[in-house]
């Protein structure tokens, strides 16, 4: 700032020099002149320059204005914001402080005249934890309703910006959840025990179980073994062994010419052979299956398939270990994707996908039976508002106050029969636009002898494809 005062009475020097002395510049004398060097005086007394810099991280602007004597010609606040703009300050600009300055004329003094907004960043959301359990761990004596975790919302960043009007991005917070699996149930941004029972938590998976643990291998001298809750086997199931459960079931050992039946999943750390697997609203987890029968109302994940007939919902995945499908008939309505499917003696294997067939029957069906109870709700409905309109004309009965509480309790509980069944009937819809997009995925091959039907189209492979991909294009099967 002095180097430029500095330089501008350097100027007013040499104007006056060559004024006052014109014979150095081989000029004649001007009568005047005293007169013009005084005038000329005057005005550098009187300039003001404006100047106004940006901090290096363009954070911060300042104005100095900038004048040889207190007799300096006034300024406006105005004449700053003009400067300021021209040198690219646009944001953040505290028009109190400029004001403040042409009021006092500061002059000389650098002012801090605009500030950027620093970017504030997100929180990333937690889970809050009400019990302290490991992975592999178990918390027994878990009330029915109680609370298991509430997951803490992010909270969203806030952008900045620089005095120049750019905007400074910020982090944001980033969205947390658990893996709940049975006997928990989520209600807003909190998990609750669905029932009294056990919280574990296993492979990345809270849930609450009802268990009956059986530390011993199971056959046919077993009997029927059924439980309401889930039945974890310590050994083997063999023997013509009967298993049914009202929720999952876990075993650790193999399976062998047994049937195993359960609500929700089934996982089998062993190999199963020439055995009955259903589980009816869940999934099933093992490893090789050979000569059974899996049915499962979501998906299945193995690590090989052979000559085995399943059926299942949601998908297959066959990725682990060899990932094959060889022999036997697949039946899925959604994706399969594996590494092999078939061998290269080309044994016969099929696979049905997107066939919604069943679906669309229970739909119907569901469909009536929606309607039925929304006819049942309406005529209750109706014979309720004509009691109550009897009421407010004081000419209602005894028997009508007692049939109008029946009818409400009625109209109620038909109104909670409906919900499960609406339910229904939204998953399969979603199964049904699912299905119609379903793939046949094998990373290696497909070998010969593979019969393919996806979304109604067939194709037989009689050689073999590697690395392919099988879809439906709506005209036929195509394998890429």
């Amino acid at each position: 700032m002095e180097e430029d005062l500095k330089k501008l009475d350097d100027l007013f020097d040499s104007i006056l020099e060559e004024i006052i002395h014109p014979e150095k510049a081989g000029l004649y004398k001007n009568p005047f002149i005293e007169q013009k060097a005084n005038r000329i005086a005057e005005l550098s007394e009187s300039v003001t320059v404006i100047m106004v810099t940006i901090s290096d991280d363009s954070m911060s602007a300042y104005a100095t204005v900038m004048a040889r004597s207190e007799n300096h010609k006034l300024y406006k606040a105005d004449d700053i914001l003009r400067v300021a703009s021209t040198n690219g300050v646009f944001y953040g600009i505290d028009e109190t402080v400029v004001r403040d300055m042409a009021e006092k004329q500061i002059i000389n003094t650098e002012v801090l005249i605009a500030t950027g907004t620093k970017p504030v960043d997100g929180t990333d959301g937690r889970v809050s934890m009400k019990f302290d359990i490991a992975d592999g761990g178990e918390i027994g004596g878990i009330q029915a309703g109680a609370e298991i975790c509430h997951v803490v919302n992010p909270h969203m960043g806030r952008d900045g910006k620089d005095v120049r009007g750019r905007v400074l991005p910020s982090a944001q917070g980033k969205a947390v959840d658990i893996k709940a699996g049975e006997g928990i149930v989520k209600r807003g941004n909190r998990y609750y025990s669905e029932y009294s029972g056990t919280l574990v938590y296993r492979y990345g998976e809270y849930s609450v179980v009802d268990e009956m643990v059986l530390d011993k291998n199971i056959d046919q001298s077993s009997g029927i073994i059924g439980y309401g809750g889930t039945i974890v086997v310590n050994g083997n199931v063999t023997g013509k062994a009967v298993i049914k459960a009202g929720r999952s079931v876990i075993v650790h050992g193999l399976v062998s010419s047994a049937v195993i039946e359960a609500e929700r999943d089934i996982r089998i750390d062993g190999r199963v052979n020439d055995a009955s697997i259903s589980a009816s609203d869940g999934c099933i987890y093992g490893t090789e299956f050979l000569d059974s029968t899996l049915v499962a109302g979501e998906s299945i994940t193995a690590n090989a398939l052979d000559n085995c007939t399943v059926k299942c919902v949601t998908g297959i995945e066959c990725m682990g270990g060899y990932g094959r499908i060889v022999g036997g008939e697949v039946y899925c309505a959604s994706n399969v994707n594996c590494i092999t499917v078939g061998n290269r003696e080309h044994t016969e294997t099929h696979i049905i996908l997107g066939d919604c067939t069943e679906f669309n029957i229970e739909i119907t069906q569901l469909e009536r039976q929606i309607g039925q109870l929304d006819r049942e709700i309406s005529a209750i409905t109706d014979q309720v508002n004509e009691i109550r309109e009897r009421e407010k004309a004081g000419t209602a009965t005894l028997e009508d106050k007692s049939f109008l509480e029946a009818a409400v309790r009625i109209r109620s509980q038909k109104t909670s029969e409906k919900a499960p069944v609406s339910e229904r009937i939204k998953r399969l819809k979603e199964i049904i636009e699912l299905s119609a997009k379903a793939t046949l995925k094998a990373k290696s091959m497909i070998y010969g002898g593979a019969f393919l039907k996806i979304c109604g189209f067939s194709q037989v492979l009689n050689s073999d494809r590697s690395h392919a991909t099988v879809y439906s294009n709506g005209k036929n099967v195509v394998v890429t």
